[in-house]
């Protein structure tokens, strides 16, 4: 129990949700009907996620080692060996589904795989170049709004559009989650500027700088959307989602102001929910319904459970603990077999 306990808080259900929520975004504009083709498109979006999630785990050791130092010991607990065989798992039940829904989902499996595998691995290591690894980073809801997006009625079909408003939205959740990728690097600052890599708030002079800088990035993003369904033929009723710029820049107020990492984790934690606040909001938006307003709810209920039981590896007391990189490189041999 303690192992499987170890596999779900390094695979983080709480950042599982973003994915499959941006699929049913683009699932509505293409105005597909939500049966049993879109449930598996969901689950493909959970376990792209979780995959990445397994992967990072296994591979971000010597930053992690300085960021979420508590991670390592939950990396050794759960063994080198079990989570790897949960990448490749989800992998291939990722390409099972994608033969099962589409020829386009069969091509971003593909394109999934690469994200997945590359982002964080020793070959590519794109989480290290700063606009690069952002690009990557905001796949995590442009890829699955571009699957939701070219689903069709048959296997081989492709939906065709009369306007732009896909691509409008789509290039904003792109450059959405590219803010929310400089945001998230900030708490991470120390650890990534010790292992080499070149995200952008460590090409900043201090972590200080970096928290400016994304926090300018999310007011703009947020302030932006409101103007972006004003001035496009995107539904009217979407500017309500704008609100969320409220609680989005509160929450960049309190990342200026951090000092410690427990406090720049936090700010972390807090924008999730605003992430998939919004993301709900613009379901609902593009079709208003009592499923689509129950699917928001649930996936803030599910953060909310996963918070409050501790099954996340970012919680405060791993990002104060100290663990040993070495002790977990020594015990990946014993991992792999286990």
């Amino acid at each position: 129990m303690t192992r499987f306990n170890a596999v779900v808080k390094n695979v983080r259900p709480r950042t599982l949700l973003v994915s499959p929520l941006s699929y049913c975004v683009g699932v509505a504009v293409a105005g597909h009907r939500f049966d049993l083709t879109v449930l598996l498109g969901v689950l493909f979006h959970v376990l792209a996620p979780l995959a990445a999630n397994a992967h990072n785990a296994v591979t971000d050791l010597v930053e992690d080692g300085r960021n979420v130092p508590g991670r390592l010991k939950l990396v050794e607990t759960a063994g080198v060996g079990l989570l790897q065989r949960v990448l490749y798992a989800s992998l291939g039940i990722m390409l099972v589904l994608s033969l099962v829904i589409s020829f386009a989902q069969v091509l971003l499996w593909v394109f999934s795989v690469f994200l997945v595998l590359g982002y964080s691995s020793p070959r590519f290591r794109l989480k290290g170049r700063p606009v690069t690894g952002m690009a990557v980073f905001s796949m995590a809801v442009t890829e699955p709004y571009i699957a939701g997006a070219l689903l069709g009625d048959s296997w081989w079909e492709i939906p065709r559009y009369d306007s732009y408003q896909p691509v409008v939205l789509g290039v904003f959740l792109f450059c959405w989650y590219f803010a929310k990728g400089i945001m998230k690097n900030v708490p991470d600052y120390a650890g990534d500027k010790a292992a080499g890599l070149r995200t952008i708030p460590v090409l900043l002079p201090s972590q200080l700088a970096g928290a400016w800088v994304a926090a300018a990035a999310t007011t703009l993003v947020y302030s932006a959307f409101p103007v972006l369904v004003l001035l496009t033929d995107t539904p009217d009723r979407l500017v309500y989602a704008g609100v969320m710029v409220i609680p989005a820049v509160a929450n960049m107020i309190f990342m200026v102001r951090a000092r410690t990492p427990v406090e720049y984790n936090l700010v972390g934690q807090r924008d999730m929910y605003v992430s998939v606040i919004f993301l709900g909001l613009l379901l609902f938006g593009l079709r208003p319904s009592v499923g689509t307003a129950l699917t928001g709810l649930l996936a803030v209920a599910v953060m909310a459970v996963v918070d409050l039981s501790g099954s996340d590896s970012r919680v405060s007391h791993h990002i104060t603990r100290v663990d040993s990189v070495d002790s977990v490189v020594g015990s990946s041999g014993g991992g792999r077999n286990g």
